[in-house]
């Protein structure tokens, strides 16, 4: 039998929220903490899994929980990674759920605890996870733990706009950009992107902010698009791990 922990960041600060048990994908259901119930303040986690005090059917919990991992191609990428197979979401899960966005976190019960850091992406890396797309990004995901939706290759990392250097968040380091790259079949899919958000804005919509980042070449293979995370607010008050500011 395996236990997943689920967690979500509250203010800076994990809450448990409750638990996913089963053996396999095929049996895993989720069922919320009580204490995490009782408090007034808390919010349930998706309206599939509304708070109530009672053990989710397998096949409501792997609506949600699988719909935080990568689809498609990028999927088929990191469990060829994580040497897994790609239909059995609860393990893929439990190797890249400790960032997933809405700001949740699922870590296996009995997992190692490793400890919050930060590594420099040279120039050539971040060309690399440009020019190679969702290959590149499943190996820095599965390196990192962390798990974003959708099927284009992308990878949450951290932008420190003191140094303008891109950072890939290491154990429960929170990364402040989704970065994606862009598409080898539909050409200038960055700056189309990013074009509507800008008109968005212009309209009067809220949008996240974002922009483009080029490297030495800006053809269509050497540009990626980062989204600033809209499930974080980093303030004046975030702690320093490794010399980066949180």
């Amino acid at each position: 039998m395996r236990t997943l922990l689920v967690y979500i960041e509250i203010k800076g600060e994990n809450k448990f929220v409750g638990e996913i048990v089963g053996n396999s994908s095929n049996d895993a259901c989720f069922s919320y903490d009580s204490a995490y119930l009782n408090n007034p303040e808390h919010r349930a986690i998706s309206i599939g899994l509304p708070l109530e005090e009672k053990t989710f059917d397998t096949i409501r919990t792997r609506i949600f929980f699988e719909g935080l991992l990568p689809e498609g191609f990028t999927r088929k990428c990191v469990a060829k990674w994580m040497h897994m197979d790609e239909n059995d979401y609860l393990s893929i899960l439990a190797g890249l759920g400790r960032e997933c966005l809405g700001a949740i976190k699922v870590i296996e019960k009995l997992d190692q605890v490793i400890d919050p850091d930060y590594r420099e992406l040279s120039k050539e890396e971040v060309y690399s996870l440009a020019r190679e797309g969702a290959s590149e990004s499943a190996e820095l995901v599965t390196k990192s733990h962390l798990s974003l939706t959708g099927a284009s290759g992308k990878v949450g990392l951290y932008y420190n706009d003191l140094d303008k250097k891109w950072y890939l968040p290491i154990g429960e380091a929170p990364s402040t950009h989704i970065v994606k790259q862009s598409h080898v079949r539909l050409k200038k899919i960055v700056a189309n992107e990013q074009l509507c958000l800008l008109m968005a804005k212009n309209l009067g919509i809220e949008i996240p902010e974002s922009f483009i980042v080029t490297t030495d070449k800006n053809d269509d293979e050497a540009v990626l698009f980062a989204t600033q995370r809209y499930d974080r607010q980093f303030t004046a008050s975030n702690k320093v791990i490794s010399s980066i500011l949180i």
